[in-house]
């Protein structure tokens, strides 16, 4: 009789486990039916909405390279004036003349707004950044030569080697003295008022 019971709760389970798994199965189908059918729709979507550009998904654009000028307006404000290897990393000098300031830049690195890259050795050229623009800039080289300098007063040739040459203004009052002689020019007195204690 202990067997009939067992044998009976064992076929009640087995009745209750049949349509358990018809239910699982039933369920994992539909959920894998459903997911292909998402994907296919997703692509049936892509390939034909009508607000995507031709040729949407298909390869990636590569990004514009900035258009790379020389002497253009970044050399009106920036000179490249040096450079240093320190262990094989370079530094440059780049002066920015609206600021009046110096910076170190390594390359490949920014600072005020000033991105550097590319040195070329040969040219001893850099790519400079800045401000969304792109240009090439020559390092500059010293020379030996000095600066002009811009005199107000022109420069006569003197007729006497002896006597120096007075400005014109004073020219005048010279003569004057020298015709007369016992004339002394008289400078006027100043009267030194202290305040009151």
């Amino acid at each position: 009789m202990g067997e009939d019971r067992r044998g009976l709760a064992h076929a009640r389970r087995a009745s209750q486990v049949k349509p358990l798994r018809g239910w699982l199965t039933l369920t994992l189908t539909l959920t894998l039916t459903f997911a292909s059918a998402q994907s296919a729709v997703a692509d049936t979507l892509e390939s034909k909405n009508p607000f995507l550009p031709p040729g949407y998904g298909t390869e990636k654009p590569e990004p514009s390279k900035p258009v790379v000028q020389v002497n253009g307006p970044i050399s009106r404000e920036v000179e490249f004036r040096g450079l240093i290897k320190l262990d094989g990393n370079y530094q440059f000098s780049v002066f920015n003349k609206s600021e009046n300031k110096s910076y170190w830049i390594m390359e490949n690195q920014s600072e005020g707004g000033i991105t550097v890259r590319g040195y070329d050795a040969r040219s001893k050229t850099i790519t400079v950044n800045m401000n969304g623009r792109s240009e090439r800039l020559t390092l500059m080289s010293a020379t030996d030569a000095p600066l002009p300098v811009v005199s107000s007063v022109t420069q006569t040739a003197t007729p006497n080697a002896n006597q120096p040459v007075l400005p014109p203004g004073l020219g005048n009052l010279t003569n004057k003295n020298s015709n007369n002689s016992n004339r002394r020019t008289v400078v006027p007195r100043r009267r030194v008022i202290l305040p009151k204690k």
